[in-house]
């Protein structure tokens, strides 16, 4: 079966942006500890010396890209602007304190070849913004009262770059900062802070969620202080695994243990972290494959959920060791996602997909 990506085949890689929804009760808080520490752990996630700008700066750089990237259903993308907005070059951003932040995407970025190639190709296919879209043949697809723009076998590269780069990139460096954390320097502070401290802001900084998270509350778009990329999915994707509250806690709990030697705690909180934010990629990506088997979806929200779908797949190469998905199973996996969208949505039964839906229940117990 031909791979989607035959023109930039991935080595061994592992909707809108901000999409938040109501719930009428809360059921994503996370009790407080049973047994009280010797030490406060705040509310917030404030603690002295705390800073993770350049975790801060990376997240709005890659909100940047994407909504230039999803422009092309209606613009003729530049290639010097796109390249410019993955590399921080010829100052870009329409925030201007990004373009002199010092940090760009590409450069931690893994497997940066593979998403320029993604980026390359969502300019190139904006030159058929106006084309129906066909099996073989890119162009748009209606969906809903618009309509997305997907190539010759019907992938976004956009939702690829988005979804892809959420793990790549923020779930990637997150996950090796706390396979690492305990090897970080705890006794010498630095402007205030000691270098395991600085780490785990930057972690923290990666989920995108503000220092006064609250896993209750429905934060409008147009909240300057609202969670962005995986913080956006605590709540679309995570609240029924009740994400968003289980992380908010081990961050703060883990930076206070950190603050007061407890590695004991520190190391719990690690654990509870690398389990939570993997089964939370586990679950978007339940839901995209889920999702197109629906009769009542119409043939561009198939292909979108699809394309968000691959992308959290691609985040799970970047799993913590001891995760419960094995390499067999994400090969598979991947190989299912890398199938013609076409053949996927035609299939009888949705064979492929229902396998792929049947690995991330029973891995992730959804």
């Amino acid at each position: 079966m031909k791979n989607i990506f035959t023109r930039f085949p991935l080595l061994t890689l592992a909707c809108g942006l901000i999409v938040m929804s109501s719930c009428k009760k809360d059921d994503d808080k996370v009790e407080p500890t049973p047994q009280p520490l010797p030490y406060a752990v705040p509310a917030t996630y404030n603690f002295a010396g705390t800073d993770f700008t350049s975790s801060t700066n990376r997240i709005k750089m890659a909100v940047e890209l994407n909504s230039y990237l999803g422009s092309a259903t209606n613009t003729i993308l530049s290639q010097s602007k796109a390249d410019n907005l993955f590399n921080n070059t010829n100052a870009p951003f329409a925030n201007a304190e990004l373009n002199t932040s010092g940090v760009n995407l590409a450069e931690k970025t893994a497997d940066a070849s593979v998403y320029k190639g993604f980026i390359d190709q969502q300019v190139i296919t904006s030159n058929s913004n106006s084309t129906p879209a066909a099996n073989g043949t890119a162009g748009y697809v209606p969906r809903g009262s618009g309509k997305i723009l997907v190539n010759p076998q019907g992938l976004e590269y956009n939702q690829a770059v988005a979804k892809g780069m959420m793990g790549s990139l923020f779930f990637k460096e997150a996950m090796a900062i706390m396979a690492d954390i305990k090897n970080q320097d705890n006794a010498n502070q630095i402007n205030g802070a000691t270098a395991m401290q600085r780490k785990w802001d930057e972690a923290f900084g990666y989920l995108a969620i503000p220092t006064d998270y609250d896993s209750a509350k429905v934060y409008q778009n147009t909240d300057q202080n609202r969670p962005l990329l995986w913080g956006g999915y605590l709540r679309e994707r995570g609240r029924p695994i009740k994400a968003g509250g289980l992380l908010f806690e081990a961050f703060r709990k883990g930076r206070a243990a950190i603050g007061a030697k407890d590695y004991a705690v520190r190391d719990q909180q690690v654990k509870t972290i690398q389990e939570t934010w993997e089964r939370l990629a586990g679950a978007a990506a339940l839901a995209y494959v889920t999702s197109p088997q629906a009769s009542t979806a119409d043939l561009g929200s198939k292909f979108h959920a699809l394309s968000e779908g691959y992308g959290f797949v691609l985040s799970l190469k970047f799993r913590p060791a001891g995760s419960k998905l094995t390499e067999a199973n994400y090969q598979k996996l991947l190989s299912i996602m890398e199938t013609n969208f076409y053949t996927l949505v035609n299939e009888p039964n949705y064979t492929k997909l229902k396998e792929a839906e049947a690995i991330l229940r029973s891995t992730y117990n959804l």
